[in-house]
């Protein structure tokens, strides 16, 4: 067995780049920047301080430091995952393996995905996702009456003949 083998069989590694290189792809500036801007509640409490913008009650209560333990957990079951072939729970054929190494990259992009935040969205995208409210009910002056779904059928009254 190569090394090529060895690696894309037996390690994480190279599904976990592919599969950030495939979400980040438009904006891949985030993966090559290791130090980002911090915008933490911890660094916003700091320059509020020193502007002396806060109450000095809300002053003497300094926000706790990121948590990394989820990023701890993330990374015991990606690596449990990617382990799990040397306990033989299956057989240990190359498309076994395959598909064992690539749960553990959705793992691990799972866990970098809550670090680095939401992928970003294609560039030059000037439409929401989801239309809008008042777009939604500004095309129902166009459909004929008998058209509209939402609306109730009319029910003869049982009184009147």
């Amino acid at each position: 067995m190569n090394l090529a083998e060895a690696v894309f069989l037996y390690v994480p590694v190279p599904y976990w780049v592919m599969f950030l290189l495939l979400l980040y792809r438009h904006d891949l500036s985030r993966l090559s920047h290791p130090f980002r801007e911090d915008g933490s509640m911890r660094n916003w409490w700091s320059v509020s301080d020193q502007l002396g913008l806060l109450d000095p009650k809300k002053a003497s209560r300094k926000p706790a430091r990121k948590d990394y333990l989820p990023y701890l957990g993330y990374f015991a079951v990606g690596l449990a995952v990617s382990l799990s072939w040397v306990l033989r729970l299956f057989p240990p054929i190359w498309y076994y393996l395959i598909i064992v190494q690539d749960v553990s990259a959705i793992v691990l992009t799972a866990a970098t995905l809550q670090y680095l935040g939401p992928p970003p969205r294609r560039p030059y995208v000037d439409v929401l996702r989801y239309p809008r409210l008042g777009s939604r009910i500004r095309h129902l002056g166009k459909i004929p009456e008998d058209a509209r779904e939402s609306e109730p059928a009319e029910e003869p009254q049982e009184g009147a003949k």
